[in-house]
């Protein structure tokens, strides 16, 4: 589902005053990636989640606005991207596209009750590593 247009045009307004507290107030995070065309780099705000199944810690980003988002698309492209959650600096590796009822199976109560609620159909999910 792509977001609406008045979507578009509030987060234009909106993300660089987000950006100022999205690394330093869970569960906003400042996602680092790369454009896939331009090699420019880019920070956007969003919201991520961490699981722990099978011994190891993923990051989960919702894509509320489905995976055509572009800093969807390039942090599929690249596999591994930064972000800052809480003043700390991470890496995200082996980024993949999941379903949203697989990904919720792997959050705490509060984590995916929010996904189930808003509707989320797609997540990406990495491994996350202190970076």
């Amino acid at each position: 589902m792509a977001a609406p247009d008045f979507v578009v045009q509030a987060a234009k307004v909106l993300n660089p005053w987000v950006l100022r507290v999205a690394g330093r107030v869970p569960p906003w995070v400042v996602l680092h990636h790369v454009g896939r065309r331009s090699g420019a780099e880019y920070r956007t705000p969003l919201v991520s989640f961490a699981a722990r199944p099978d011994e190891q810690v993923l990051a989960v980003l919702p894509l509320p606005w489905g995976s055509g988002t572009d800093w969807a698309r390039n942090t599929m492209s690249a596999g591994t991207v930064r972000l800052t959650r809480g003043g700390s600096e991470f890496v995200v590796k082996d980024v993949r596209l999941v379903p949203a009822y697989e990904a919720v199976g792997w959050l705490a109560t509060v984590p995916s009750r929010l996904l189930s609620a808003v509707g989320v159909e797609e997540c990406l999910v990495g491994t996350l590593h202190k970076g």
